[in-house]
């Protein structure tokens, strides 16, 4: 607006002083008494005057009008300028809280991924300490469980044996109470055989000292000597039957307890390896 009154200012005495110019002519013609021409002409000068004026004042109307506009153009360009500055600052202000804002959120989700995977690896030991803990223990079972029927068959062939044992020594000593028995016998036959031969020699007249006497009672001491010899060996060989017997089950029952362990040893690795 302040371009506009500086040239309304100009225009204004400029059509004032024509205005003023025809209306002296006028009333200078009028007071010599000019003809009614002069005053026709007079009139449309004034006319055209007033018209010149009007077109002026039309013309700096419109050029303030159009000043006006120019600035009202200029304010609200300023004013649009301002505003997509402001928008534009206002925008970039919501990205950055948008980003800073999403950042937080990346760093809160990454916070809680951690949290869920630290919380995880905790779960994860305890399942497998536990896993551990429990496969620890069916093995022990297990083992315990192979060591108590180990223990169960070893102590039942102690108790065989022991009872083989008990029945061998039983046998043994009936064997012992047998050959002295036999011995008793066999002495006894020899004194009742030599008593008895003597006599018959003494009846026919031939002493021990003699050949055929000492013949026929080295023969009858020979025999018994062989019934004797016999006997030890009878009694020997029963002996080494009975000690063969407790010898073969010893090694019978340690041949069940090694296949048994070998067996248990297999189960072990086959189930927990």
């Amino acid at each position: 607006m302040g371009g506009i009154t500086p040239l309304v200012t100009t225009a204004l005495p400029l059509a004032n002083s024509v205005i003023g110019t025809v209306r002296n002519a006028t009333a200078g013609q009028s007071t010599v008494g000019q003809s009614s021409a002069a005053a026709q002409q007079a009139a449309a000068q004034q006319a055209a005057a007033e018209l010149d004026y009007k077109r002026q004042q039309d013309a700096a109307q419109a050029a303030a009008a159009q000043a006006a506009l120019e600035q009202k153009y200029r304010e609200e360009t300023a004013a649009a300028e301002r505003n997509a500055q402001a928008a534009a600052t206002a925008r970039q202000q919501q990205a950055q809280l948008e980003a800073e804002a999403q950042a937080r959120q990346w760093a809160h989700d990454a916070e809680l991924r951690q949290q869920e995977q630290e919380l995880q690896r905790q779960k994860d030991e305890t399942a497998t300490a536990a896993a551990a803990a429990a496969r620890a223990k069916e093995m022990d079972d297990f083992r315990g469980a192979q060591e108590q029927t180990l223990a169960q068959l070893r102590a039942g062939q102690e108790e065989t044996v022991r009872a083989r044992e008990t029945d061998a020594q039983t046998q043994l000593a009936q064997l012992t109470a047998a050959a002295d028995a036999a011995e008793q016998r066999r002495l006894a036959a020899l004194r009742q055989a030599v008593s008895k031969t003597r006599a018959g020699l003494g009846a026919r007249g031939v002493t021990a000292q003699d050949g055929s006497g000492e013949a026929i009672l080295l023969g009858l001491t020979n025999s018994s000597e062989t019934e004797r010899k016999d006997a030890q060996a009878t009694d020997q060989l029963k002996r080494a039957a009975i000690q063969q017997g407790l010898d073969d089950a010893k090694r019978r029952n340690l041949l069940e307890l090694s296949q048994l362990a070998d067996r248990q040893r297999l189960e072990y690795m086959s189930k927990f390896f």
